[in-house]
Formats: C-alpha cells, sequence, structure tokens
C-alpha cells in the first residue's frame, strides 16, 4: 500500500490499539515503521489525544537523543491517524529473555545503564514514560538500546510547556507499574518510571517480574502491599550489590527509591565496576558498557531522510465534562476542569488531584467521576468525616449543575456545567 511518500509493508508488531507496519520512504529507500490505530481505537478521541501527543514527544525527544525511537511525522493511514517512526533493527528485551533466557548481570547493567540514560535526558525535558517494561527497551544487533512507546507519557513540552497528557484510566502493564501509578495515575513523577527500570531488571536477572498474575484487584493488592522480593531468592548467583539495586528501586514508596535515573546510574556503575574485576564480567559486559559510556553523547544532527520533518499538528483539547470551584478560595485559584480522568480530592499529596490539608480530611476522602452516559458522580470513597450534599451525607451520588458538596462538615466545592 502507498500511501504520500510512504509504502507500507507487512506487519511487525500487532496491538489491541494500534498496529505497527514496516515500512519504506519511498524517495530514498530508508526503512521506517508505520504505527496506525485501529478502526475502533480511531473512533475515540483519548488514544487519538495519546498518539499525537506520542508523535510530538518523539519527534521532539528522539531527534536530540540516540536512545529515544524518534517519530518522522505523523500522517493519516485509510482515514485513521499515524506516525512514522524510526525502524530499529534487533530484538525488545522480552523477545531475548524469551529466546535466551536470563541476562548475565554484567551485561544487564550495561543495558539497563544506556535505558537510564535516555530516560534522564526525557525526564529532564519534563517527560515521564509511565510504561517501562521490557517490551518497551529495544536492543540493536550492535547492543545500542533504545526507549520506544511513548503513548501513555506524562509530559510538559513545547511551546509554553503545554501539558500533553489526559488520560481516563489507569495506563501502563501492571507488573510493572509502581503503587502510585495504581492509585493515582494521573499524579505520578519520573520515579514511577524507576521503579519500572527495576521491574525490568529484576526481569531480566531471574526471568520473573516482582509480582506476577492476571491484571486485576488482587494483583494490584500485591503490588501495593507485598513485600518487595529480593531477585537471589530466584537466582542465587546474583550480585549483592545487584541485588540491592533492585530492591530499592521497586520499594513501594516513591520516596524511598533513587532520586533520579542518574542516581540509580552511578549506583550501577559501581555494581558493574565490581564485576569487571573477574574475567567472565570482562569478558561479556566490557563492548556493552563502552557502548553505555558513550550513547549519551551522540546527537541526531538531522533527519536521515534528507529534511526536517514538519511539526505535528496542535493537539486537539481532551473532553471536558464541566469544572468545579473551590468555594474556600484556599485550595485551587479559578475554577478545576473536570476530565474524563475525574479528580480526586483528599489529604495525600501524591495521590489526589485536589489536596486538603486538614486532619479531618481523609488522605484519599471523594471522587468526582464522569461517565459516559454524561452524569457526573460524586463518590465518598469511606471517609471517617464524610461527604454531603447540602445536608444530606452521600456514598454515591449524581451531581447536578450548581450543586454544591461538603467534605468534612467545612470545604464546600460547586460543580458547574
Amino acid at each position: 500500500m502507498i500511501v504520500g511518500n510512504y509504502r507500507i509493508g507487512r506487519i511487525l508488531a500487532r496491538g489491541g490499539m494500534a498496529t505497527v507496519y514496516r515500512g519504506v520512504y519511498r524517495p530514498t529507500g530508508m526503512p521506517v515503521a508505520i504505527k496506525v490505530l485501529t478502526e475502533e481505537s480511531a473512533l475515540d478521541e483519548i488514544l487519538v489525544y495519546r498518539m499525537h501527543q506520542e508523535a510530538r514527544i518523539q519527534n521532539i525527544l528522539g531527534r536530540e537523543h540516540p536512545g529515544i525511537v524518534t517519530c518522522f511525522e505523523p500522517i493519516v493511514v485509510k482515514g485513521r491517524p499515524a506516525m512514522v517512526l524510526e525502524y530499529v533493527p534487533g530484538q525488545a528485551i522480552a523477545d531475548v529473555l524469551d529466546e535466551h533466557g536470563v541476562f548475565e548481570p554484567s551485561r544487564a547493567i550495561a543495558i539497563i545503564l544506556q535505558a537510564l540514560d535516555a530516560l534522564a535526558y526525557a525526564h529532564h525535558h519534563g517527560v515521564v514514560h509511565r510504561d517501562i517494561k521490557s517490551e518497551n527497551i529495544l536492543i540493536t544487533p550492535e547492543g545500542v538500546v533504545k526507549l520506544a512507546d511513548f503513548g501513555v507519557a506524562r509530559a510538559e513540552i513545547g511551546a509554553k510547556s503545554a501539558r500533553v497528557t489526559e488520560s481516563r484510566d489507569l495506563v501502563g502493564t501492571m507488573v510493572y507499574m509502581a503503587p502510585e501509578q495504581l492509585t493515582s495515575p494521573r499524579t505520578v513523577d519520573h520515579r514511577a518510571d524507576l521503579y519500572g527500570i527495576g521491574a525490568t531488571l529484576f526481569e531480566m536477572l531471574t526471568g520473573e517480574v516482582p509480582f506476577d498474575g492476571e491484571e486485576g484487584y488482587p494483583l494490584m493488592k500485591r503490588i501495593e502491599l507485598e513485600e518487595v522480593p529480593d531477585p537471589r531468592q530466584l537466582r542465587a548467583e546474583i550480585p549483592a550489590s545487584l541485588a540491592e539495586i533492585v530492591v530499592r528501586a521497586l520499594q513501594k514508596e516513591p520516596d524511598d527509591r533513587y532520586f533520579s535515573a542518574g542516581e540509580m546510574d552511578a549506583a550501577l556503575r559501581r555494581s558493574l565496576a565490581e564485576l569487571v574485576e573477574a574475567d567472565d564480567a570482562i569478558n561479556h559486559g566490557g563492548a556493552v558498557l563502552e557502548t553505555a559510556r558513550t550513547a549519551g553523547l551522540r546527537r541526531r544532527e538531522s533527519d536521515p531522510r534528507g529534511f526536517e520533518p514538519s511539526e505535528p499538528r496542535p493537539l486537539p483539547e481532551p473532553r471536558s465534562f464541566g469544572y468545579l470551584e473551590d468555594l474556600s478560595g484556599k485550595l485551587v485559584p479559578g475554577r478545576i476542569i473536570l476530565r474524563r480522568a475525574g479528580l480526586k480530592i483528599g489529604r495525600h499529596g501524591g495521590r489526589c488531584d485536589i489536596v486538603v490539608p486538614d486532619d479531618a480530611v481523609a488522605l484519599e476522602h471523594s471522587l468526582v467521576l464522569p461517565m459516559e452516559s454524561g452524569e457526573v458522580l460524586l463518590i465518598d470513597l469511606l471517609s471517617h468525616t464524610g461527604t454531603r450534599v447540602g445536608e444530606e451525607p452521600i456514598t454515591l451520588h449524581a451531581l447536578r449543575p450548581q450543586e454544591v458538596f461538603t467534605l468534612a462538615g467545612r470545604w464546600r466545592f460547586r460543580f458547574a456545567r
């Protein structure tokens, strides 16, 4: 199939929301990958929004850092949004695990060092990937590592630091997701990516993910509550220093993990320095380590097709379901837009969209949640001081325009269309 300057060929990968094809840029014969939303996904405004988001992020970051798969330009294929991506020969970490089994510790460290270099660059530019996993870290035949699939990233890039992410659901793959990403996906920071790196490194070393099972409530509670497993229980020869790094990256509280990709990078380099004292580590890790040291120093000079790609089209505004007003005037200035993902109100700064600094308010007190039917529900999250509409305590209530609700008897909000 011919679409503009591109010939679209065989399928490289197929997912629930999009299909990736092998393509060719016809003027030069350069191979590319073309990601096309499915017919069903193309009808969903949030998934279309994510596609534009992914194109913008990877167009900006990928052209600057060789460890991030670049997007050349957005296109339309059979009326569906699509984007032209850098074609990366090689395999994802997940494929290597399936074919060859676990990684030697020195090689695993050298690969993760490159992934951290790319993540550090993304974090520096305000981008949180939010879906770090073994399927999204690619390794070329030359041993160069590239981060892919920024489709659910949270970011502030481009003109006036415009936010380019809006999400309605849990995003990511649960077995790699940090606990705070399960409870409040809209408010996670870069340390959620470090958890994903820790889960991926755990998998590379042991062949298993830290917490496994079918995605759902039981797995969510395991990730939130169970003690972080020691990878040496599954593979005794893992060095103690490396196991400690993995366990720290997988801590439940973000403050207990590494502060940044750079700090985790430094810890891994110290661990690798211990390993390379042995001949086996030198033979297996040295070449890849040298690539890890230099990967972040190279820069893309220009578009390999011979011209600079055009700026992706402006992102469409996600649908608004109304807004809330803080009637106290102390918490949030102005109106708070209500998006599809809803708004959580409570005392916990990491899990709530509106934070109420009052001990009478529960850590997670109430949720304002729009429905596909157009209704907006107010849900009390089993708070001890209650949520009221007028004088009536509620557990679940369909809000009407201009209706006022109260938390803990004193924090008042008004819903409006």
